[in-house]
């Protein structure tokens, strides 16, 4: 459903470019520290409990109406996205259910992803995908610190990610209880995970959309191959999920690389 909505807004912004301008990114030394920066402050928050839980929380509430606000933007006008995005908040903050969750976290990752993508090359995310999935790996499986934050996010109720049920009945479970049961009733899936194959759709959509079709399907044929790991452990433990989503969505760009010509 990501996916879909964050190609759906590309698409509208770039044929159109409806209602706001996009912006545009740049990579200079005041990135590098600003990135500097975050990352700082989540390892220092990391150590207070409390200023974690307020970090991770907040910081997740401005993911959720940012997104949101990018996504309502493509199909409706000033302030009438504000509204709807406040509206998406509001209940994504006080009903405490998977979906709402989801549903947060949907929007705000397709309205993120489909901006970065459309203001990128696809060069450049699949360059991106590459390196981060060799981080994903060395952050799972070396010094696990990806794990320890994940958890520690987990009990701060900040959940970057999508909760995915195994029974359709999971979606109206309490988050806490959601979160209780991961790795038995319910798995996680990074918002990164999502996130890239939505960046790497919108991209391609600036050219053509029979190519942005078929790297997403390719990027849905990873997140299935990605839930069959999963599901098919002896012991199912914590995955680095990026590796084959992101070798599926790049094999997909590069086939629609070649049925182009």
């Amino acid at each position: 459903m990501a996916l879909a909505v964050g190609a759906f807004t590309a698409y509208r912004y770039s044929v159109s470019q409806v209602f706001a301008p996009l912006p545009e990114v740049r990579f200079g030394w005041s990135d590098v520290i600003f990135l500097a920066g975050i990352v700082l402050f989540v390892l220092l928050t990391s150590r207070f409990k409390k200023l974690g839980r307020v970090s991770y929380r907040t910081f997740l509430v401005l993911v959720v109406f940012s997104g949101t606000q990018i996504v309502m933007g493509s199909f409706l006008t000033p302030p009438n996205d504000l509204w709807a995005a406040l509206f998406i908040v509001l209940v994504f903050v006080f009903v405490r259910n998977v979906f709402s969750h989801n549903l947060g976290v949907v929007l705000g990752i397709a309205g993120i992803g489909s901006v970065l993508g459309l203001a990128l090359s696809p060069k450049t995310v699949v360059i991106i995908m590459v390196l981060l999935s060799f981080y994903d790996i060395i952050s799972v499986y070396v010094t696990k610190h990806m794990v320890r934050m994940a958890k520690d996010m987990m009990e701060a109720g900040a959940i970057f990610g999508f909760v995915i049920p195994s029974e359709i009945k999971g979606f109206f479970s309490n988050k806490r209880e959601a979160q209780a049961q991961v790795g038995e009733r319910f798995m996680i899936l990074g918002s990164g995970d999502v996130g890239l194959p939505i960046i790497l759709t919108s991209s391609v959509i600036n050219s053509s959309a029979a190519d942005a079709i078929i790297v997403a399907g390719f990027s849905l044929g990873g997140l299935f191959l990605t839930h069959l790991i999963f599901v098919n452990q002896k012991e199912r433990k914590p995955m680095a999920a990026l590796p084959p989503i992101a070798t599926m969505a790049i094999i997909g760009y590069f086939v629609a690389l070649i049925t182009s010509f």
